[in-house]
């Protein structure tokens, strides 16, 4: 259950990452730093949680399957947006530490991010964590392409994902788990979706 959560918080970092990523909607969104400046393609999107906060995964239930005190989610992003055309990105690395069990990120892809204010989140591809149990093997959970992973504003992506089994035992790792989150963008200082 613990791996699940830590899975979950995997999901919650690589949602934030694309949230800061990427856009698409009929208008024009981009995404800003604190200059009001237009974030570039091939710029260096981070995330981390802040000191006291926690990525946590719980089964849909409500049963705490894990949680990570230290998660940081890094990635570039492939365009500037604009009228129609979505902000996306790449996220390059998504690493947990300070979790209730060992967990892993195996698999990361890309995000982008849909409106102007607050922006939705969605996973452009699949992202697969894994947590160790020790006693009862190992989980993986992940979500795939087209899946809601949170919103963006203000510099916060506020992960809020339903991350699936990819596999794992039945009695460790339910079906389902719940990815949430708070993460705050380091690089760009200022990150907002911005029209």
């Amino acid at each position: 259950m613990k791996y699940m959560k830590i899975l979950g918080l995997a999901a919650v970092a690589a949602a934030a990452l694309m949230a800061f990523a990427g856009v698409g909607t009929a208008s024009a969104t981009t995404l800003t730093n604190e200059a009001g400046e237009v974030v570039k393609t091939g710029s260096t999107i981070d995330f981390s949680i802040p000191s006291g906060k926690s990525a946590i995964l719980t089964s849909t239930s409500g049963e705490e399957l894990d949680k990570c005190s230290v998660s940081t989610v890094s990635g570039k992003t492939t365009n500037e947006g604009g009228t129609g055309v979505a902000v996306a990105g790449n996220v390059e690395t998504l690493t947990w530490s300070s979790c209730t069990f060992p967990t892993k990120t195996l698999t990361a892809s890309g995000l982008q991010v849909n409106g102007t204010g607050s922006g939705n989140v969605g996973a452009t591809g699949t992202f697969e964590v894994t947590i160790n149990t020790i006693l009862f093997g190992t989980c993986v959970y992940g979500v795939t392409n087209g899946t809601p992973v949170g919103t963006l504003a203000s510099g916060t992506f506020t992960a809020n994902a339903v991350a699936e089994k990819f596999s794992g035992s039945s009695l460790a790792c339910p079906e389902t788990s719940l990815w949430t989150g708070t993460y705050t963008a380091t690089e760009p200082k200022g990150l907002k979706v911005d029209a």
